[in-house]
């Protein structure tokens, strides 16, 4: 995985909001206009009780009554305070999860390698939801406590005498003080908090999708042993949290409290003195609402704050990851693709194991229509030769080509077009049979989803089921049993109808029964077609042209089953080990 050199998260965000900056503006408006009322009235209120011995019946009445209409106007501010910042952060979510789904689909194999798939989940959805705060919250609040206190002290420094703001100004250095210490503190623990929930989320994910073999190795216990060691990690982390919260929350509670005694005290001693009057002190208690109310609310904004940024930039992780496998700058688009591959001295390791050569130096040529079989023991490479066909990876030495062009300068969708394969372990998606098969050609009509499902001898049973071509098939295709699980991925190969077909142990988990129906399918599926066979039964070589013995990352045999069979070599003893009859030619 390549990563490239960021700049910061805050910074990062403006590419998700730009297209909304009119909408921004907007909420920042109301939110100025909102902080503005509030300290209007303030002042209002004040003036008010220092003059209203002055002011007519008449004069008060219509006073009251203007303020009595402005409270109305007051309602539609406060909506659109409230909405805006939601619908800005609703469409930034759905942009940013949208953005991270399809990088994510660009990413090569290794990556998902190296990350399980509840923590992949868990920065898609957690983390994400988590940053949300930041746009619906915590930007707009920032900007109204900021406008609030500063309209609010300047109106104390203007109006009341200097023993009033000299306390207040205090306070709000000390709080200035205190945000910068425990800012990046708590983004630094929230971001591990997040780590851990990612863990336990991949954990919960795995062992859920596994539980079946933990319950047949009675493993509960253990698998139960490893989660609580990860929610105690998870637990130690939040309290490591709640700790820095409670203890800046209780600065942040104390200091107003004392500011507030200070001014009111001083306050009192002004108003005996004559200079301040009973309006003034009431104003003055007024007005330091709108002072303290920000620094209180600052202690959950610095959390909140924290705790944005942090999953925000668990998120920016996942964008910064880089294809290891990509397109070329000239890229070569053959018209059509006839099928010759050619391995040339290949050599690979896989990234989290970097000092094991997977493959060593492989060499070998597969005509055109030909049928060959890569058989061994397991572990020795076979399945990876596959991959680098793909290119879920790329070989850390040496060339692959097709029809004699470096498969490094073709598309990689091209590539992907025009080889179908079929795995021992077939993944069907929830939906419907159709939705399934249609993978192999989007948009393909009923009539070429049966006529697929017919040539994969699939189409006796699903005729069978209530729905037909639109039966469900469930997570996984849990409703379908191993040999109609397979024959559809037959039949989604079929609609694809790829040049290059790759079979990874097709058949190697089936009983027999459903063994022979996919065999014959696959007999169909192999006519006309460049076909890798990947195999342990070696009586599914049979009728293979060709085949090479593959033996710690490297080709120890090659020839015909029978130039195999006549050989005292890893070929002959797999073959007897299997107590294979002699299969005539």
């Amino acid at each position: 995985m390549i990563k490239s050199k960021k700049p910061s998260s805050i910074y990062r965000l403006w590419r998700f909001i730009r297209d909304l900056k009119r909408i921004l503006l907007l909420a920042c408006l109301f939110a100025v206009l909102k902080s503005i009322s509030g300290l209007g009235l303030v002042a209002v209120s004040r003036w008010l009780l220092n003059n209203y011995q002055n002011l007519s019946k008449h004069e008060l009445t219509m006073i009251y009554t203007s303020i009595f209409v402005f409270l109305t106007l007051f309602i539609v501010i406060i909506y659109f305070r409230v909405y805006l910042p939601v619908y800005i952060s609703s469409n930034v979510i759905r942009e940013m999860r949208h953005q991270l789904y399809r990088h994510l689909q660009r990413l090569s194999a290794d990556f998902y390698v190296q990350h399980k798939t509840g923590e992949i989940v868990s920065r898609m959805t957690n983390d994400i939801t988590m940053a949300q705060l930041l746009f619906s919250t915590v930007m707009i609040n920032i900007l109204f406590d900021i406008i609030t206190l500063t309209v609010a002290i300047s109106y104390i420094v203007f109006t009341y005498p200097f023993q009033i703001y000299l306390p207040v100004i205090g306070i709000c250095a000390v709080y200035g003080s205190l945000v910068r210490i425990f800012l990046p503190k708590i983004r630094t623990i929230s971001r591990q908090v997040q780590e851990e929930m990612g863990k336990i989320t991949g954990d919960v994910s795995e062992k859920i999708v596994g539980m079946k073999v933990l319950q047949s190795f009675t493993q509960e216990k253990v698998a139960s042993h490893e989660m609580d060691e990860r929610l105690e990690s998870h637990y130690f982390e939040t309290l490591k949290m709640a700790k820095f919260q409670a203890l800046f929350s209780s600065f942040s509670q104390f200091l107003p409290s004392l500011a507030r005694f200070l001014v009111i005290a001083i306050g009192i001693y002004l108003m005996i003195g004559s200079k301040m009057t009973m309006g003034d002190i009431t104003g003055l208690i007024l007005i330091l609402g709108h002072v303290f109310f920000p620094l209180n609310r600052s202690a959950e904004t610095t959390v909140q704050i924290g705790t944005s940024i942090g999953s925000l930039d668990r998120v920016f992780d996942f964008f910064d990851a880089q294809p290891t496998v990509g397109e070329a700058k000239n890229i070569v688009r053959p018209e059509s693709l006839k099928g010759r591959i050619e391995y040339r001295n290949i050599s690979f390791n896989y990234p989290l194991n970097e000092d094991s050569l997977v493959l060593n130096d492989v060499s070998f040529v597969i005509d055109e229509g030909s049928r060959v079989a890569f058989v061994g023991p397991s572990g020795a490479g076979k399945s990876t030769m596959m991959d680098l066909l793909s290119r879920f990876y790329d070989p850390i030495a040496g060339t692959i080509l097709i029809d004699s062009v470096d498969i490094r300068k073709m598309p990689l969708k091209f590539i992907r077009e025009n080889i179908g394969i079929v795995m021992q372990d077939t993944i069907l998606f929830s939906g419907t049979i159709a939705d399934n098969i249609r993978m192999g050609k989007p948009g393909a009509s009923a009539e070429e989803v049966v006529e697929a499902l017919k040539n994969a001898y699939a189409w006796e049973f699903v005729k069978e089921m209530k729905y037909g071509i639109n039966g469900v098939v469930g997570e996984r295709g849990v409703t379908l049993s191993g040999g109609q699980k397979q024959r559809l991925a037959v039949a989604r190969v079929f609609l694809k109808n790829p040049k290059i077909l790759i079979l990874d142990e097709a058949t190697s988990s089936l009983d027999s029964e459903s063994e022979f129906f996919v065999q014959q399918a696959l007999h169909s599926l192999m006519q006309g077609r460049t076909t890798l066979v990947i195999a342990h039964r070696l009586s599914t070589v049979k009728d293979v042209d060709y085949i090479y013995v593959i033996e710690n990352g490297e080709i120890t045999e090659h020839g015909s089953m029978t130039d195999l069979l006549s050989k005292e070599g890893t070929f002959k003893r797999l073959y007897d080990k299997q107590n294979l009859s002699f299969i005539e030619i």
